[in-house]
């Protein structure tokens, strides 16, 4: 099984989450003259279990295009992105608890860049495009990793192909 890279788009990604182009804004709270501008609650997180909010660094090396693994959380949403390069990453659909792999779908996540992912959406860590590691953000409660993190490894990993 493979999927191609898709590009990044909210339509294509809403079942999934949402998108932020941290260049398309939309309006700022200061006037466009202004040199700093600041755009408020562009992209909202759910945390149904606590208030205290996580900002994960996270550094990813070069490995093969393949998805041999794939998690989910059933009470948090997930924030991921600001990645220094463009990567790519999956995501997937619920079945009851359980992967389905037929769903899945892997987007571009352009340089800058960030996706909320729903909860119970299978996902993981995304892959570098070429041979550099790259360096973003993960935003969740803190701890989740620990306590809100189900785990399921593929029997065939899917291949992920560059259009």
């Amino acid at each position: 099984m493979s999927r191609t890279i898709l590009p990044l788009q909210h339509d294509s990604f809403a079942p999934y989450g949402t998108v932020l182009n941290p260049r398309q804004c939309g309006e700022s709270v200061n006037s466009p003259g202004e040199p700093v501008q600041f755009y408020p609650d562009r992209m909202l997180q759910l945390f149904s279990t606590t208030n205290l909010i996580a900002i994960s660094p996270i550094l990813i090396k070069p490995r093969p295009f393949e998805i041999t693994g794939t998690e989910q959380h059933l009470d948090t949403e997930e924030v991921i992105g600001g990645f220094d390069q463009d990567v790519c990453f999956h995501v997937g659909r619920d079945l009851g608890g359980k992967p389905d792999f037929e769903d899945f779908k892997v987007f571009l996540l352009p340089k800058g860049w960030w996706v909320r992912i729903k909860r119970k959406v299978w996902h993981q860590a995304p892959f570098v495009l070429n041979q550099e590691s790259a360096v973003g953000t993960v935003i969740l409660p803190a701890h989740t990793f620990t306590n809100d993190c189900y785990e399921v490894g593929l029997q065939q990993p899917i291949t992920i192909v560059r259009s």
